[in-house]
């Protein structure tokens, strides 16, 4: 499945979506969300770990950002984005978005 058709009953954990991570979640980030407060993120742990290896969506789907596009993505620690989950967190639209080339 290519990752342009993507099919939200699948979620985010599938073959694409881990490939996804092994992409842009590179050895030696920097979480996004933390900026590395808590240290790099690591690699070889148990999944779930709360340093282990995550992509954060910077603009939430449910506030009309791409699933999957790379703009719309950031390395970072798992137990930062699930924490980010209960936090309510408002956009400025201009910082986010790509510009737009016409």
């Amino acid at each position: 499945m290519p990752l342009s058709e993507w099919d939200p009953r699948r979620g985010r954990g599938g073959r694409a979506w881990r490939k996804l991570v092994r992409e842009l979640c590179l050895p030696g980030s920097v979480c996004g969300i933390c900026h590395g407060a808590k240290g790099p993120i690591l690699f070889g742990l148990r999944s779930n770990h709360p340093l282990g290896p995550s992509l954060d969506h910077v603009v939430d789907l449910q506030y009309g950002g791409h699933p999957t596009a790379r703009w719309n993505l950031q390395p970072a620690h798992f137990g930062c984005n699930a924490g980010k989950r209960r936090k309510r967190v408002v956009y400025h639209p201009s910082r986010v978005f790509p510009p737009v080339l016409r």
